[in-house]
């Protein structure tokens, strides 16, 4: 049975070695039993200065050594090729065991989900069967024959769901959400544009809340893409997500990492996925990568909920983000690595998170590190008290001054977004 390889003692390079070289020398009962303890102080001499430069030289090994040894070229060889396969091992046990770490962080956060699943089939919130009645009635006054379900979700939101096969006298009807909202007792709206001849019609409780959302951008000089990449939606739960994320360094291998990482979060944010959760198992995502990938990105995670206007701020690695409520301005910082580095455990870290609720007229501020390029911002505050509800215009602006202040030095990006009643 082959040994195990003992890569505690860094000494055992040498009996590697000669193992592979010594055994077929004709002075190896010289050196190895004869003179054992002569050749062993050769190689604990010659250890440390090993040890020190990550190779062995032949100058390394005491003149005796060097005088008594036929071979000495093949056995300084040798003792290199056990050093770094020695090196590579050690290296491959640390990566598995950061992966085993990741892996295991993984599943907690899966399970997590899971967990959120089965409350959500089990939640209290269930068919409004009277609401189901009062809708049944409505379609039959248009001569529809449909198959109704009106229910809310587990976030409590009501969904409102038509089948039929003529769903074309109800789309005719003017203005037929207003109708269709006074039917079941709640303002409804349509996600989505029904397909012509469709026959299943999904239709939501409209959010209280509105938002405008800017965007503006710029990249560094000399580059012909942008290493930051950024992407807003709304989730079926009523949650706008606004995602930026900066690559490692610029140009396409920054944005190839920029725009996986948004692409990753918006899968899992899509799917209803608790974005703390989400952002968890994007860094874990990272972090698994084949080791000839190592980018990384920051990535900034801004989520409001158009019900209640809670909102949150998720951060890894990413440059200060502002809200501006009235006349006062809060500025919001992070701490956390981006994701894809290791916090030292291999699992990672939790992104920074910063909770509040917006209210009407309040503003946020998103923005790549290229924006912010110092700790100065009161030109940047100064903007921001100013009036004005178009975003686009006011990301405009934000990022002409800090171009004029920091040069196009870096990738830039700049996303406003602004809290109004649904009108």
């Amino acid at each position: 049975m082959e040994e195990p390889h003992n890569d505690e003692n860094v000494a055992r390079v040498f009996d590697r070695a000669a193992d592979a070289v010594c055994v077929k020398c004709r002075n190896k009962n010289r050196c190895w039993n004869a003179e054992y303890l002569d050749t062993l102080s050769a190689m604990n001499d010659a250890t440390r200065a090993m040890v020190a430069k990550g190779s062995l030289a032949a100058e390394d090994l005491p003149g005796h050594f060097r005088a008594g040894c036929e071979h000495l070229g093949a056995f300084v060889t040798a003792v290199n090729g056990e050093l770094r396969a020695m090196a590579y091992r050690r290296q491959l046990r640390a990566r598995l065991s950061e992966n085993r770490s990741v892996a295991w962080a993984q599943y907690a956060d899966i399970a997590q989900v899971l967990g959120s699943v089965a409350d959500e089939l089990g939640s209290i919130n269930g068919a409004d069967p009277l609401a189901e009645r009062r809708l049944l009635r409505y379609l039959r006054t248009l001569d529809i024959d449909a198959e109704t379900s009106v229910y809310r979700d587990g976030s409590g939101r009501l969904r409102v769901v038509i089948e039929s096969g003529r769903l074309t006298p109800l789309m005719k009807e003017e203005d037929y959400l207003e109708k269709l909202s006074a039917v079941v007792g709640a303002r409804l709206c349509q996600p989505e544009a029904p397909s012509a001849g469709a026959s299943r019609l999904t239709l939501l409780e409209a959010e209280p809340l509105a938002v405008s959302v800017g965007i503006a951008a710029l990249k560094k000089k000399g580059e012909k893409v942008s290493g930051d990449k950024g992407s807003y939606f709304k989730t079926d739960a009523g949650v706008l997500c606004v995602i930026l994320s900066d690559g490692m360094g610029t140009g396409d291998e920054a944005a190839q990492d920029s725009a996986r990482t948004v692409a990753i979060l918006e899968k899992f944010l899509r799917s209803g996925v608790d974005p703390a959760v989400a952002m968890k198992l994007l860094n874990s995502v990272m972090l698994l990568q084949s080791p000839d990938s190592w980018g990384y990105a920051t990535v900034d995670l801004l989520c409001i909920d158009l019900f209640s206007g809670d909102a949150c701020f998720y951060k890894y690695g990413a440059a200060p983000s502002y809200v501006r409520e009235g006349k006062s301005i809060r500025r919001i910082r992070g701490e956390s690595l981006a994701v894809g580095l290791s916090a030292g455990d291999g699992a990672g870290l939790a992104p920074d998170t910063v909770r509040m609720r917006l209210k009407p007229g309040s503003l946020a501020l998103v923005a790549s590190d290229g924006v912010i390029a110092d700790a100065e911002d009161d030109w940047l505050k100064a903007l921001l008290q100013q009036e004005g509800t178009d975003m686009k215009a006011l990301a405009r602006i934000v990022l002409r001054q800090a171009e004029e202040r920091f040069g196009a030095s870096d990738d830039m990006t700049v996303v406003t977004v602004r809290v109004e009643e649904r009108v």
